[in-house]
């Protein structure tokens, strides 16, 4: 989600947006909405690429490099946890607050994957700034038992 610098003033209530990439899809996202998908195999390792705090409302423009790296190294199912709209805003703690948010939107998504045979082991969450901060929530949610979390 591609945000102006008004955004930024004004700031941006929270939409989360759940972009999945597969070998099978690796230049064009499937939104998802549950566990219902084209693309999305929960037998497979999945992993969650999480941005924090976005000033401006710019687009991380790392995003799609590690999304064809990851994809590139493994046949496995990468979400792009699209967060913009409640990372967007000159007061960072407006942003922090919305963390839980998130994590209670990925929680939801990963206990459907769950009821579907994916299993906690194959999980990897990476965050970066309050993404990070994400990746821990979830990771307290299932108390302790995904497979990796990495921040930075």
């Amino acid at each position: 989600t591609a945000l102006s610098i008004s955004n930024a003033l004004i700031g941006t209530d929270l939409k989360v947006k759940l972009l999945l990439y597969t070998r099978q899809n690796p230049n064009c996202a499937e939104e998802l909405d549950s566990t219902a998908s084209k693309h999305l195999d929960v037998t497979k390792k999945t992993t969650f690429i999480i941005h924090g705090y976005r000033l401006t409302g710019s687009i991380p423009v790392w995003i799609p490099d590690l999304v064809h790296l990851l994809l590139s190294v493994e046949d496995m199912n990468v979400i792009v946890v699209d967060w913009n709209q409640g990372a967007t805003t000159l007061i960072y703690s407006n942003a922090s607050r919305n963390c839980k948010k998130v994590a209670e939107i990925l929680k939801k998504l990963i206990d459907e994957m769950l009821v579907d045979g994916a299993s906690l082991d194959s999980l990897h969450m990476i965050g970066v700034s309050l993404g990070a901060h994400i990746s821990g929530f979830v990771g307290q949610m299932f108390d302790g038992t995904l497979g990796r979390i990495t921040g930075k």
